[in-house]
């Protein structure tokens, strides 16, 4: 079962030193001690030194997977670069940028999604589709802007708000 000295269900304790039968403990890394009866007998070859005993490294373990967990997949390169660009399309949608970086992100998310779909042990779908999303509704959002200032242009006339506002 269990030794009673481990667990100290018996109430004995443990010797603190070795015992004093002669042999001494056996120590990792160190080289075994001489019997007690080495001193008192001569030796005709010189002793040597014996180098300590190399263990190897302990292995080193991934951390564990929550169970039913698929393992961690590498993602595309094309697929973060398209979610990048879609949220720099979002962020800047002020600046001329957003249009570059939502029709970069529309193409590269398109190549992501091929380059995943041809390499089975490829990640990064989710992120491809993300930054597929937002570039598409950026640049709708930037032609909505686009034509309804072009027909608020045609409709109105390049010069008549100005005189509205001032009567």
């Amino acid at each position: 079962m269990s030794d009673p000295r481990i667990s100290g269900s018996s109430g004995e304790q443990p010797p603190a030193f070795p015992p004093a039968s002669g042999s001494a403990p056996a120590y990792p890394g160190f080289p075994p001690a001489p019997p007690a009866n080495a001193a008192t007998q001569p030796s005709s070859a010189p002793q040597q030194y014996s180098a300590p005993q190399q263990y190897a490294a302990p292995q080193q373990y991934a951390a564990p997977q929550p169970y039913g967990a698929p393992p961690a997949r590498p993602s595309s390169g094309l697929a973060i670069t398209s979610l990048v660009c879609g949220i720099a399309g979002v962020v800047l949608f002020w600046a001329i940028v957003p249009m570059l970086a939502s029709i970069a992100a529309v193409i590269t998310g398109h190549m992501a999604l091929g380059q995943i779909r041809r390499t089975p042990g490829l990640g990064g779908r989710g992120m491809a589709i993300a930054g597929l999303i937002l570039g598409y509704v950026m640049i709708g959002v930037l032609v909505f802007t686009i034509v309804s200032t072009i027909i608020g242009l045609v409709v109105f006339g390049a010069f008549t708000l100005p005189f509205v506002f001032a009567s």
